[in-house]
């Protein structure tokens, strides 16, 4: 190696601390923007459903209304119209609040569980591979591997 040549590695060696460090400012502004992006999106996405929700809230106010306005002149009483319209809201609105959601709770647990060890029996699968495809070190070597390895051909 002549001496121009060990110059100038010695010279890109002196940069790479700098141009590493830059690299990863540049990965962090990446990462802050497309955080942004994300959260910009989840914050249109929820003002659009807001909107809609609203739209349709006062949408069944005024059915309501025109509904207890007709039960009222068929009764021949207004204001019975009105209590015999809200009375099933009343009693549907008093049963969420006062239920605990525990089936949906518990449905909610479960999924995510079950999602859970789907994707840990996933890694795991995947570092079985790879530790199959390169060289035996007697580790993970062990009865129950072999069962579990036995097992996952016979599905396939």
């Amino acid at each position: 190696m002549s001496p121009e040549e060990f110059d100038s590695l010695i010279n890109n060696l002196k940069k790479l601390p700098g141009e590493f460090k830059a690299l990863v400012e540049k990965r962090i502004e990446l990462f802050a923007l497309e955080m942004g992006e994300r959260i910009t999106g989840l914050i249109a996405h929820a003002m659009y459903r807001v909107t809609g929700i609203l739209f349709l809230s006062v949408g069944l106010i005024l059915i309501l209304f025109a509904a207890s306005k007709l039960v009222g002149d068929l009764i021949g009483n207004e204001g019975l119209g009105f209590i015999l319209v809200s009375l099933p809201i009343v009693i549907l609105g008093a049963m969420f609040f006062l239920r605990r959601p525990r089936s949906m709770v518990m449905a909610t647990r479960d999924k995510m569980l079950h999602q859970f060890l789907k994707d840990m029996q996933e890694q795991l699968s995947q570092f079985d591979d790879s530790e199959q495809g390169g060289q035996n070190t007697g580790e993970g070597s062990s009865p129950g591997h072999q069962a579990d390895r036995e097992s996952q051909k016979q599905k396939e």
